[in-house]
């Protein structure tokens, strides 16, 4: 479900910047069990699309996948 609020913005993927933790989240598929309430808005990172996301992680390694709202990639990436 994507949050209107602050410092969702409407956007779709999230990403988890604390260097403790590293994921993306879908927002579109969001599990109750990703616990992105959880997440502190300074450790919140919104983008748009996959493109986005896909530039992200190739400018900075060692994110995962959700293994919650993103199994499919969760699985392909995180093995």
């Amino acid at each position: 479900m994507r949050r209107k609020i602050y410092p969702y913005n409407g956007r779709r993927y999230l990403i988890d910047i604390n260097p403790l933790s590293k994921v993306v989240h879908d927002l579109e598929n969001e599990k109750k069990s990703c616990n992105i309430h959880k997440v502190i808005k300074p450790h919140v990172k919104m983008l748009d699309n996959q493109s986005q996301v896909n530039r992200f992680l190739l400018l900075n390694g060692d994110y995962s996948f959700c293994k919650c709202c993103l199994p499919e990639k969760y699985q392909y990436y995180n093995k």
